[in-house]
């Protein structure tokens, strides 16, 4: 069974000009509107009010800022971000690691990975958490966060 997938939703050019020109027709009638003078017989003439709304407003950005932010409806914990769904659970191996939290999560939730080398031979690491215990550097050290970062650049490199 597929998982469907949200798509961000891009307007169409097309779209965009008949948005355009049905706002402009809608503003050229109430401004006629507003200065003929004339009114209707019974009829009483109420101010009208003007909503702006973003030209480029995107689905899922429920506060109209220009971009999804993570407690807004358009985000995607699996492709946004740091890619971890649901409440943040520090592995054992992060604990202690200061300013380099973040990353040492992430690295932590990598799976097992590897690659064929250009001689043929093949490179397997295990997974995230195996590799920050397997790592020499204190944590919380300058040396340490260097480690994970190497570790995240090769992790990226092979995929």
């Amino acid at each position: 069974m597929r998982s469907s997938r949200l798509r961000p939703y891009l307007p169409r050019p097309a779209a965009l000009l008949v948005a355009v020109a049905a706002g402009t027709v809608l503003a050229l009638a109430s401004a006629s509107h507003l200065t003929d003078g004339a009114s209707p017989a019974g009829q009483v003439d109420h101010p009208v009010e003007v909503v702006a709304v973003p030209l480029f407003a995107t689905r899922g950005d429920d506060n109209r800022d220009g971009r999804i932010d993570e407690d807004e409806s358009g985000w995607d914990c699996r492709t946004m971000g740091n890619r971890i769904c649901g409440p943040r659970t520090v592995p054992a191996e992060c604990r202690g690691v200061g300013s380099a939290m973040d990353l040492c999560v992430t690295v932590a939730s990598r799976p097992p990975y590897g690659w064929t080398n250009t001689d043929g031979s093949r490179t397997d690491n295990p997974d995230g958490r195996t590799l920050i215990a397997d790592l020499d550097e204190t944590p919380g050290s300058p040396e340490f966060e260097s480690a994970l970062a190497a570790l995240d650049a090769e992790w990226r490199q092979q995929h």
